[in-house]
């Protein structure tokens, strides 16, 4: 039951960043953890599933991960509303122009270098082929080209990078407190079912 293992383990590492939030700011890799663990976690019946199946192998461990459950969900709704001053959209927006800006800055560095191939290259139609003065501006040329091809390189790099970042940005983009408030309230009910279960399982009663 490793979803199950691993939903405490998430469940710990967001109560911390909630717990530390005060006011209205955020780093924006705090927020995209909330993010991933609403989407990571939304899928309760595959939460539930796994606990069908654990039930028929490991009780005892069963039980302690729906106690977990049960405490860590607790904790989280009794301190959900440090939330409510949080802008998931303006955090969202201002690491994604972040990134854009640099990609920006690098493609407009890059421009210089394609107009001076530009020229160069433009330059060679109006020398002599063979001459003296065309092979020494080919060279030139090439260089040029060179130049900026190795500084595109960098540019499609730095323009991936970007497009990663917007992608993520764009999961805090459509992430709101209430999210988070109703996937904890319908996993705390969960974890209560489970405990219940076994409970009347251990008194004889079956499920």
């Amino acid at each position: 039951m490793k979803k199950s293992i691993n939903i405490a383990n998430r469940l710990d590492e967001v109560n911390g960043i909630v717990a530390a939030c005060n006011g209205s700011t955020m780093s924006f890799e705090q927020a995209y953890e909330l993010a991933r663990f609403y989407y990571d976690f939304q899928d309760t019946n595959a939460l539930i599933a796994d606990a069908e199946v654990m039930a028929g192998e490991d009780l005892s461990g069963l039980r302690e991960i729906a106690i977990s459950l049960k405490a860590e969900t607790t904790t989280l709704l009794n301190n959900i509303g440090r939330l409510d001053g949080i802008d998931f959209r303006g955090i969202a927006n201002a690491h994604s122009r972040h990134y854009h800006a640099i990609f920006q800055k690098a493609s407009d560095e890059l421009n210089p270098y394609w107009k001076r191939y530009c020229e160069l290259n433009h330059r060679l139609d109006y020398l002599p082929l063979g001459s003296k003065e065309y092979a020494e501006a080919e060279k030139e040329c090439d260089a040029a080209k060179a130049e900026h091809d190795r500084r595109q390189t960098d540019v499609r790099r730095i323009y991936a990078e970007y497009e990663h970042e917007n992608q993520r940005a764009g999961d805090v983009f459509s992430l709101k407190a209430s999210h988070l408030y109703a996937l904890a309230t319908k996993l705390n009910g969960i974890a209560g079912s489970i405990i219940n279960d076994l409970d009347r399982m251990e008194k004889g009663e079956g499920r």
